[in-house]
C-alpha cells in the first residue's frame, strides 16, 4: 500500500507518588485527571494511547511505559497530578523508548509543579529527550503549545523504521544531495536502498496498454488540459505505474528519482509521477495520502520533505528558488516539472504541457504540469550539512496570487509558486545552501524546531 498510515500515536500516562497516606479525595481527582487530558490530547489530532489507568508505583509505571511502545508512539506525554516520584517516571520513559513531554497540572491544591519539575529534572539527569509543559487542559495556551510539542517530535520519531528508496546515483554534480547511509541509520533509524531506474523503465515498457490509456483517460477528465502528444502522455503513465509497483514491492516509505540527464535520451522524465505520488489528491485508484518523492536523487530534499508531510500530513512540494525579488521579497519557486498539482487552486487550473529544458537530449519528450500556486500561509524549509553539521533553513511566508501569464517572465512550461517572506531580504538569500527548496501550506515553523530539537540539527531561522 502507497497511502501508509500517517497518524500520530501520543502515549499517555498520569502519574502520582504511591505513598498509601494520601487522602482518597485526591486520588480520585488525579483519576479524573485522566480522561479529561485523553481528551484535550485527542482534539490536537493526534490518536491518543494509554493503559486505561493512572500509574504510582515502579512497576505500573514500568508497564505501562512498555506497553505504549509495543503500540509504536511517537511521544509520550506523562502528565504528573501532584507530587510523584521521578525514578519511576524515567524507568517508563525507558520502557516507552520516544522524548518526553512532562505535563504538570496547574491546579493549585495538588502543586503539580512540584511533581513535573523533579520528573523533568530526572530525566535530564539520565539524557532522556523531554520538554516541560505547564498548565490546564482546557487553557488554549497550554493546549497549542502540547500541540506543537508532539507534532514536532513526530516529525522527528516517524522516521524511524522507514526506508528510503533511491533510483540511480548522484544527480549533475549536486553534493548537496548526497549523504552516509549510516548516518541515516544511526541518527533517524532511516534504511537506505536503491534501485535503478533501468527497472523502473523496464517496468514501465511491460504495462499493459490499457492500463496507461485507462490513467490517461482519467487524467484527461481531472485536469484543466493536456497539450502533451498522446505517445508521450502514454510513456509518462507508465512510468507511473511502473514506479507504482516499485514502491508498494519494495515497501518504500519515500523516495528519490535521479531521472536527469539520463532519461529524456532514454525514454522519458518521471514528472507525472512524481506529481501524482506526491499529491493528496485522488490519483486514479481513488483518494489516498500524500507520497514523498523528490527529484535528482536529492537525499536531504526527500527527508527534509518527509519531515514535513511527518508534521502536517500534508502534500509537501520540491522546487527551486528559481528567482529572487529584492523589492517585493518575494522568491519565485519552480522546478523541472515534478510538483505536485495539490499546490493548484484545482486541477481544473493544471494544464499538462511539454517539457522544456532544452539541454537534454530528447528521444521522446516530457511532460509537466502547468499552473500557479493557489495563495495561502506556506512554511518553507531544507536540510544541509556545514562540516557535517546538520542544519536546517526554516522560513515562513505568504504564497501570492499572480495570474498565469507572470510566469513567462521565467518559463512559461513549467509550475510556479510566488511567496513573499517573512524574514528580511538578504537573510533568506544568505542562508540558503541548495538550489533546491521545499514547501508545505500551512504555519508549522515551531514544530520543525521541535522537530530540529529532537534530531540535533541545528535550525536556521533568517
Amino acid at each position: 500500500m502507497i497511502a501508509k498510515d500517517k497518524s500520530t500515536r501520543i502515549g499517555l500516562i498520569v502519574t502520582m507518588s504511591q505513598d498509601e497516606t494520601w487522602p482518597d479525595s485526591i486520588v480520585n481527582r488525579v483519576k479524573n485527571y485522566l480522561p479529561a487530558v485523553r481528551e484535550a490530547v485527542s482534539g490536537l489530532g493526534a490518536q491518543v494511547c494509554d493503559c486505561g489507568e493512572i500509574a504510582r508505583t515502579a512497576q505500573a509505571m514500568t508497564a505501562q511505559g512498555e506497553s505504549l511502545r509495543r503500540e509504536r508512539i511517537h511521544a509520550l506525554v506523562i502528565y504528573v497530578g501532584t507530587w510523584t516520584y521521578s525514578n519511576t517516571a524515567v524507568m517508563a520513559s525507558i520502557k516507552a523508548d520516544v522524548p518526553v513531554i512532562v505535563w504538570a497540572n496547574a491546579n493549585v491544591e495538588t502543586f503539580g509543579i512540584v511533581g513535573g519539575a523533579i520528573v523533568r529534572g530526572a530525566l535530564e539527569e539520565v539524557g532522556i529527550r523531554n520538554f516541560m509543559l505547564y498548565g490546564d487542559y482546557k487553557d488554549p495556551r497550554t493546549l497549542a503549545k502540547l500541540k506543537t510539542l508532539c507534532h514536532g517530535i513526530a516529525g522527528a520519531t516517524k522516521l524511524r523504521g522507514m526506508t528510503y528508496g533511491e533510483g540511480g546515483g548522484r544527480c549533475m554534480g549536486m553534493l548537496t544531495a548526497r549523504i552516509d547511509p549510516s548516518e541515516w541509520m544511526s541518527r533517524f533509524g532511516i534504511d537506505v536502498d536503491n534501485f535503478d531506474q533501468v527497472d523502473v523503465m523496464r517496468r514501465a515498457k511491460l504495462v499493459p496498454e490499457e492500463a496507461a490509456r485507462k490513467l490517461l483517460d482519467w487524467m484527461r477528465k481531472e485536469f484543466g488540459g493536456i497539450e502533451v502528444k498522446d505517445d508521450v502522455m502514454l510513456a509518462q503513465a507508465r512510468m507511473y505505474l511502473a514506479l507504482r509497483e516499485l514502491i508498494e514491492e519494495k515497501h518504500y516509505d519515500f523516495i528519490a528519482v535521479k531521472c536527469l540527464p539520463e532519461m529524456p535520451s532514454c525514454y522519458t522524465t518521471f514528472c507525472v509521477a512524481h506529481a501524482l505520488l506526491n499529491d493528496s489528491s485522488d490519483d486514479g485508484f481513488g483518494q489516498r495520502q500524500s507520497f514523498v518523492a523528490a527529484c535528482e536523487a536529492d537525499a536531504n530534499g526527500a527527508l527534509t520533505m518527509q519531515i514535513l508531510n511527518n508534521i502536517t500530513g500534508g502534500t509537501t512540494m520540491f522546487t527551486d528558488v528559481l528567482y529572487y525579488d529584492y523589492a517585493d521579497n518575494m522568491v519565485r519557486m519552480c522546478n523541472c516539472g515534478s510538483q505536485p498539482t495539490d499546490f493548484a487552486a484545482s486541477r481544473k487550473d493544471v494544464t499538462w504541457v511539454s517539457e522544456g529544458l532544452r539541454e537534454f537530449d530528447w528521444i521522446m519528450g516530457g511532460a509537466c504540469p502547468r499552473y500557479v500556486g493557489k495563495p495561502g500561509r506556506v512554511t518553507i524549509a531544507r536540510l544541509s550539512r556545514v562540516k557535517g553539521e546538520y542544519v536546517m533553513l526554516i522560513s515562513g511566508g505568504e504564497a501570492l496570487k499572480m495570474p498565469l501569464e507572470k510566469i513567462k517572465e521565467t518559463n512559461s512550461q513549467q509550475p510556479h509558486v510566488f511567496v513573499r517572506l517573512d524574514c528580511p531580504p538578504d537573510r533568506f538569500v544568505e542562508s540558503l545552501r541548495s538550489n533546491h527548496i521545499h514547501v508545505v501550506y500551512g504555519d508549522c515553523r515551531d514544530e520543525l524546531l521541535v522537530t530540529c530539537d529532537v534530531l540535533g540539527i541545528r535550525p536556521v531561522v533568517p
